[in-house]
């Protein structure tokens, strides 16, 4: 999800042609921000069910499945997270940047999450392949496929969201962007479904435990809720004003 010139509240105070200007993209954010505790506990709780998922996968030694629940949790979990909270005011590693590092180190590391997913994705359909089953039959499968088209989908969106600009002829470039955000958190969403409905899978049955399953889903909707929660307010609030405007 691309940010805009509007992500740091200095920019508020700028008139509305710099909103949409290349030059506003290059203003710095607010350094006196605070960080946000929410995302302070969505990074403890991503790395503690990343713990928890490769220790479940390796305890009883090395098969080719094991890397999928692994590379899956740490897509998805890990950098994915990373790379919304990159755009999101209140985070500590990006506060401090301007707009345009922001932006680059969000889709930067979308692109780092969308080869691991991949990789984790071709080990599954391997395994399925080696071992002769069935492939989408459960509905932890079946959200696992979706999840991936709409990342694919969110990535094209994203290049839109870069060149908005360049295309203001066919869309406002506001609209292109939380198009674009829209679409990018149902894709989280989605991906944070598909690792909970693996928690209720048969190879957890075999691995893990129940306090460790309930912990771990806990943890994942943790990270769902603080990741997804300022991003969706402030898309909210920012197609009101713009419809509040407009009127």
């Amino acid at each position: 999800m691309e940010s805009d010139g509007e992500n740091s509240t200095n920019l508020a105070e700028m008139s509305s042609k710099g909103v949409d200007s290349e030059t506003s993209r290059l203003v710095s954010t607010n350094t006196n921000a605070n960080p946000s505790y929410l995302n302070i506990i969505s990074n403890i709780s991503a790395l503690t069910f990343i713990g928890i998922i490769t220790y479940c996968c390796f305890k009883d030694g090395v098969n080719l499945f094991s890397f999928h629940p692994t590379l899956m949790a740490f897509g998805w979990i890990f950098i994915m997270t990373t790379a919304v909270n990159a755009i999101t005011p209140g985070d500590m590693a990006t506060e401090w940047m301007p707009i345009r590092l922001r932006s680059a180190r969000h889709w930067l590391l979308q692109v780092i999450g969308g080869i691991v997913l991949l990789v984790g994705f071709l080990v599954i359909l391997v395994n399925k392949i080696v071992n002769e089953k069935p492939h989408f039959a459960t509905l932890h499968a079946k959200f696992g496929l979706a999840s991936l088209i709409f990342m694919v989908l969110t990535m094209l969106g994203g290049l839109g969201a870069l060149y908005s600009l360049k295309l203001k002829a066919y869309l406002a470039p506001i609209y292109t962007k939380l198009l674009h955000a829209s679409v990018g958190l149902i894709t989280f969403t989605l991906g944070i479904i598909t690792i909970c409905l693996g928690l209720f899978s048969q190879w957890w049955s075999k691995v893990g435990d129940d306090i460790l399953r309930y912990i771990s889903l806990v943890l994942v909707l943790l990270v769902m809720i603080f990741t997804v929660l300022r991003p969706t307010l402030k898309i909210y609030f920012r197609l009101k004003e713009r419809l509040e405007n407009s009127n």
